[in-house]
Order: C-alpha cells, then sequence, then structure tokens
C-alpha cells in the first residue's frame, strides 16, 4: 500500500511541468549566485587617477587672486592737539585743545598671483619658476572695539572736531602700514609665499619637482 502511494506520488509531481520547471529555474539561480560569490575572484575596482602638469597647478594656484601671507595686530596710542590760529600765521595759545587717542586694527601682507609668471626648464621637466610680485598690505582693518579716545581737554574757544579725529585715525593708518615695512612684516610675507607655494606644488606633483621663487624688484 505504501510503495503505490509512492509511486503515486512521483507520478503526480512529473505531471505538473510548471512546478517542476519552477523549481529548477530557482535552483538555477541559487547555484548561480553561490557560484559567483564565492568561487569566481572579484572583479578590482579600477579608480582613474588625475594626471596634473606644471602649468595645470600654476593656472589653479593664479586663480586664488592673491595669497595672504603674513599679518599682525597693532595698537597705536599717541596724543593730538590742535591750536587755532589767526590769519593761518600766528598760534592762539588759549586756544589749544588736545586728545589721547588708541587706534588697534590687524594688517595682513600677501602677494597677487594675477601678475605671477611661470617657466620650467627645458631640459629638467621638474625644475619649475614662479615669479612674483612684492608682498603688499592686502587688508588693515580696524578694531573699533578697542579704539576710541582715552582722555580728551576741550577749549570752548576751539572744541574738538570729528574732522580731528578722523584726521588722527588717518595718521595712524598710516603709520601702521609704515611699521609694517619698518618690522619686518614683508620679509616675513616673502619667506611664506615661498613655502606655501612649494606646498601646493609639492602636493599635487610630488617631491621631486623643484620649485624656485623669485620676486620682482620693487
Amino acid at each position: 500500500m505504501t510503495a503505490k502511494k509512492t509511486a503515486s506520488g512521483l507520478a503526480g509531481f512529473f505531471t505538473k511541468p510548471k512546478t517542476f520547471v519552477a523549481g529548477a529555474i530557482l535552483g538555477l539561480v541559487v547555484a548561480t549566485v553561490v557560484v559567483t560569490r564565492f568561487f569566481l575572484p572579484a572583479k578590482e575596482v579600477v579608480h582613474e587617477v588625475e594626471t596634473l602638469s606644471p602649468s595645470v597647478v600654476f593656472e589653479r594656484v593664479v586663480a586664488q587672486n592673491e595669497l595672504v601671507c603674513a599679518s599682525q595686530n597693532y595698537a597705536i596710542v599717541d596724543k593730538a592737539t590742535d591750536t587755532a590760529r589767526l590769519f593761518d600765521l600766528i598760534d592762539l595759545p588759549w586756544t589749544t585743545n588736545s586728545f589721547w587717542y588708541r587706534y588697534c586694527g590687524t594688517i595682513k601682507a600677501g602677494v597677487n598671483l594675477q601678475t605671477a609668471e611661470f617657466s620650467q626648464d627645458e631640459g629638467g621637466a621638474n625644475k619649475l619658476t614662479v615669479t612674483l610680485d612684492q608682498p603688499y598690505v592686502i587688508s588693515n582693518t580696524p578694531d573699533m572695539s578697542k579704539s576710541g579716545v582715552l582722555e580728551e581737554r576741550n577749549n570752548i574757544f576751539n572744541n574738538i572736531d570729528v574732522s580731528d579725529v578722523d584726521a588722527f585715525q588717518r595718521q595712524c593708518i598710516e603709520r601702521s602700514e609704515q611699521e609694517v615695512v619698518d618690522g619686518g612684516l614683508y620679509n616675513e610675507a616673502r619667506a611664506n609665499a615661498e613655502a606655501n607655494l612649494k606646498a601646493m606644488f609639492a602636493a599635487a606633483l610630488g617631491d621631486q619637482a623643484e620649485l624656485t621663487v623669485v620676486f620682482r624688484e620693487a
């Protein structure tokens, strides 16, 4: 009795072609996934590396327009006086006023990359030269939270005017920029400009690139 049931069951299975085909397809898919995942070697992912030429690197550097290379904070404290004059010839001593003023700010020096020039030694592909103008003051920004009048001595015959304060501030700006020259900030800017450019070219081209930075005569 059992043998007959088994035989009739197998006969029923083979008499259902749709079920048989579906099972065969499923088995084929599973076998393909297993073989692909565990037995076939994985494909290597190839990353294309962008090759940069020295001239392309230089163009990208120039696109930055200017390069800030050095900065310093300053605080100028000084006394300003003003005396009325008779016919612009004689000082009137009883008309003298004065005020102490503190002027603070930050001055930044850098180089103009728009005027930079690039050359490459024909005998050595890795010998590069960048020529720059001398550093200049890129910005001189006052810190008005720290600047202002410290003490004033007004005069009823010659009141302190806003124009007097404005004139003194202009003198402080000129003085701060002169101190940049005297204090060697431009020397620091030249050294930092050279170091920064060499670092940029080395990062793009590798350590084999020999970059020389030349500054034009003022």
